[in-house]
């Protein structure tokens, strides 16, 4: 059964209230539940205790950087859903995130860099793929885009497996990251979005 005109005006906002709920209601929520340390304690413990607290708090930031990358995961397959069934909507030929920049100009006359969402798009679907693959391309890509994902300012993550650590192993996705990506998302299908009241500018 074709889809309305009406039906397809829907689209944008439809996937946007969607989006919006998903970061909201389960990414803010788990990360918030999941505890975390913001310095790991390296050196000799002065006994077992203290040798078990520092490595279960290794393993709580493991966690939480894990469940960070699924996220990441998560939200870019979510979003390339939304595309594909948008352009499928429109009678245009979509293939991946990568025709994100022709489908939106095709689509809905949108420059992706002019409303200031190219760049996070771009770097949520990288670090997407290195959560999906670990080390090749995207992590090249990822790793000369976005070197901060590596950066420490504090020892607050270390790999818990044998050395060696691929270098996909090391990239970090805080909350920060997983907010620029959601309001990227979000602000795109605002932009997308022909009814009267668009919200163009998340709220976080």
């Amino acid at each position: 059964m074709s889809m309305t005109m009406a039906d397809r005006d829907m689209l944008p906002r439809t996937f946007q209230a969607n989006v919006d709920r998903f970061y909201q209601r389960v990414i803010l929520k788990t990360l918030g539940d999941l505890p975390t340390h913001e310095t790991l304690v390296v050196g000799e413990a002065s006994d077992m205790d203290e040798f078990l607290d520092r490595c279960a708090a290794q393993i709580d930031n493991y966690t939480a950087n894990e469940a960070a990358k699924a996220f990441v995961l998560t939200l870019d397959g979510l979003f390339e859903r939304q595309l594909a069934r948008w352009a499928r909507a429109h009678g245009v030929k979509f293939s991946g995130a990568t025709d994100l920049s022709r489908a939106a100009r095709e689509i809905a006359a949108i420059d992706v860099g002019a409303i200031g969402v190219a760049s996070d798009l771009h770097e949520m679907h990288l670090a997407a793929n290195v959560a999906r693959h670990g080390d090749g391309s995207a992590c090249t890509k990822l790793l000369a885009k976005a070197p901060q994902l590596w950066t420490r300012i504090s020892f607050d993550y270390g790999d818990i497996a044998p050395a060696p650590v691929p270098t996909s192993e090391e990239l970090r996705i805080g909350q920060d990251e997983l907010r620029r990506y959601a309001r990227a998302v979000v602000q795109f299908w605002g932009h997308a979005d022909p009814l009267p009241g668009a919200v163009l500018v998340a709220p976080y």
